[in-house]
């Protein structure tokens, strides 16, 4: 019956406004005791909070992320990437003379971070099966790791241009590449199988002392082994072999963060819920690491005591973020990914409309004489009426996270409903019949 008379409202509204303008009354005043068909309010009381989620699939990203961010709200983050190799040749001439081996990474042009300073990327052997640690569960996630020697096959220090070149080149230790190069030769590598058996693959990790992350295109890395061919008078004697990372090999970034210093200390476990209230008014949002806003509304079901007749026909949440906190030049800030949760911080399901297709948080800019903000709103009309409506007590909440959670480690800060200045507010359209 609500959502027929939902219906019928949306396809009149035009009408019902030009007929009463006193049917509306603006964001702000609360239950008005008059007669009228519309309430709205924007003071149901918000709770906010940072989680987060124990781990973040980044089982076979498109993006290799390598890097090492310090930051005083998050901590010190590192990111590095682990992959195995394969090659469609196992066939090298009996004449050809092993030149160099190194690893190629083409930038994929995301980056976080200050790239002015020098990075420095490390190379070393999986010395492991390249398989999950998790008996029940192949996948592998942002805290997973395999052990790898302590010896440095390659190593490269540069100043990164992800939006200039295209690529990096870390040369790898002589030795090892002459031995590969041999095994193939002599026919000891004739397949995929011979190879995993002796060479499991390859973590590229960053030097701690960097500040910045950078993306990698993932179908494009390869291991390029370079040779020449003896007694062959072309100017062009140059061949090469690569091993790449292919659509059946494995491979995942693995990003962890030291949060010993920071407000966030307290957060050990994902169901741990770190109020606004100690965090100095702000929720943290980080992803890559998974810290999350989370966002209840423990009054609103009271909303149905304003009238036994009566359905939210619009309910908006507006919220507005640090200037400091993020750059709108960087991926991933100008929307926000929302999630039904349980008191658990369980996923229930992403956050839906009435048409069933997903609902973001959406970056707003308003700039005029005597101000520029930016905030984000997100439609909640659907979840809203879900919750007045169910015969259950529901106890849901909603999480908010960067679309590139598993693929990325921008961040961003939200105000609590209880700053000042710039406070989330939620605004609700009630519809009395």
């Amino acid at each position: 019956m609500r959502n027929y008379l939902l219906i019928l409202f949306l396809s009149f509204t035009a009408f019902i406004a030009c007929e009463s303008d006193t049917d509306t009354y603006t964001v702000g005043e609360d239950f008005l005791d008059v007669d009228t068909k519309v309430i709205v309010t924007d003071t149901i009381s918000i709770e906010t909070s940072t989680i987060q989620l124990d781990s973040v699939n980044t089982t076979n990203p498109t993006r290799l992320l390598i890097g090492a961010l310090q930051d005083q709200d998050f901590g010190n983050l590192k990111s590095k990437t682990f992959f195995n190799l394969l090659t469609s040749t196992y066939d090298i001439n009996n004449d050809a003379t092993f030149d160099s081996i190194g690893i190629i990474l083409y930038y994929d042009t995301y980056y976080y971070g200050d790239t002015t300073k020098t990075q420095t990327f490390k190379v070393h052997e999986i010395i492991e099966n390249f398989e999950s640690h998790n008996e029940d569960d192949d996948n592998f996630y942002n805290t997973s790791t395999l052990e790898y020697s302590d010896t440095t096959l390659g190593e490269l220090t540069f100043t990164p241009y992800p939006n200039k070149k295209d690529s990096i080149y870390i040369p790898i230790n002589q030795d090892f590449g002459s031995d590969l190069f041999e095994k193939l030769q002599d026919n000891d590598i004739n397949n995929s199988d011979d190879l995993y058996q002796i060479f499991k693959g390859l973590t590229i990790a960053p030097d701690e002392n960097s500040n910045a992350v950078l993306g990698f295109s993932q179908p494009s890395t390869v291991m390029r082994m370079y040779y020449t061919i003896k007694g062959e008078d072309d100017e062009d004697n140059d061949y090469y072999n690569d091993f790449t990372i292919q659509s059946y090999t494995q491979s995942f970034n693995q990003t962890t963060s030291d949060k010993s210093n920071t407000v966030l200390n307290s957060i050990e476990s994902y169901t741990d819920i770190l109020s606004t209230k100690n965090t100095g008014n702000l929720a943290y949002i980080q992803s890559g690491t998974s810290f999350n806003m989370r966002v209840e509304f423990p009054a609103i079901e009271n909303l149905n005591e304003l009238e036994q007749n009566s359905t939210a026909i619009n309910a908006t949440l507006k919220f507005y973020p640090t200037l400091e906190s993020y750059d709108t030049s960087e991926t991933g800030v100008d929307s926000l990914a929302v999630y039904v949760i349980d008191k658990k911080n369980r996923v229930v399901s992403q956050l839906s409309s009435l048409s069933g297709s997903s609902v973001y948080a959406t970056l707003s800019s308003q700039n005029d004489e005597f101000d520029s903000e930016n905030y984000y709103t997100v439609d909640l009309t659907y979840f809203v009426e879900q919750v007045l409506t169910s015969t259950y007590d529901l106890d849901y909440a909603l999480l908010f996270q960067l679309p590139n959670n598993n693929n990325g480690v921008n961040k961003v800060n939200i105000y609590d409903a209880d700053n000042s200045d710039k406070s989330m507010k939620l605004s609700v359209t009630y519809l009395l019949y």
